[in-house]
């Protein structure tokens, strides 16, 4: 397959980006051009996503057979991408947030259970909803918290650094909470996974390291 990848060069896209190109996917990366590609003739495209007109400049005329939206935050990030690739693609991944659900004690979480309303993922739920009947063949992804290697995100490093530093660490609550993570090349694994598979479409999953 010829993909699509928004973003690619940070965390989660590097490793996908591995991954897909390994097997044999012809990988064109979309971001601002502000770090190399994470494999050598991986070709990327500059632009600015939040600049819609800029968008479909670089994008309306180039032919993909997936997409996948790793950094789309609000639906205002990923509707203009979906509505250019309506009808083109045969595969649309999204990358949402486990982060969606609304607080409960029946843990753990599974993919329909009710979503928070004041969540700061807020956005990603309104993207699901619009892909739910944008005609698009999409899949939405919801990890957990994610850790490894070039994590952008202090997690694993602020334990860490207490440990290092031979300091305590905090437990929230009574300490018998359990919080699941995720690591990165696992995730990106998944996401391989549910491409071209037609029995994922229209479906969402949650994804996690184990318990």
């Amino acid at each position: 397959m010829r993909i699509l990848m928004m973003g690619g060069t940070r965390f989660i896209g590097v490793y996908l980006t591995k991954i897909l190109a390994a097997q044999g996917h012809e990988v064109v990366l979309f971001n601002r051009g502000n770090k190399p590609a994470p494999v050598s003739g991986v070709k990327q495209i500059q632009g600015d996503r939040t600049n819609v007109e800029q968008l479909k400049e670089k994008l309306s005329t180039v032919e993909f057979d997936a997409v996948f939206d790793n950094n789309g935050r609000e639906l205002s990030d990923t509707k203009p991408l979906a509505e250019i690739f309506k009808g083109r693609v045969q595969h649309f991944v999204y990358m949402s947030s486990a982060g969606v659900y609304l607080k409960s004690d029946q843990m753990p979480h599974i993919e329909g259970d009710a979503t928070d309303p004041k969540s700061r993922h807020l956005g990603k739920c309104e993207t699901e909803t619009y892909l739910a009947t944008s005609g698009l063949p999409w899949t939405s992804i919801r990890p957990t918290y994610i850790y490894g290697p070039q994590n952008y995100n202090d997690l694993e490093a602020w334990f860490f650094d207490r440990i290092a530093r031979d300091r305590p660490i905090p437990i929230p609550g009574n300490g018998m909470h359990f919080t699941q993570l995720g690591h990165c090349q696992d995730l990106a694994k998944a996401m391989a996974a549910v491409l071209g598979n037609e029995r994922t479409r229209g479906q969402i999953y949650n994804v996690s390291g184990d318990r």
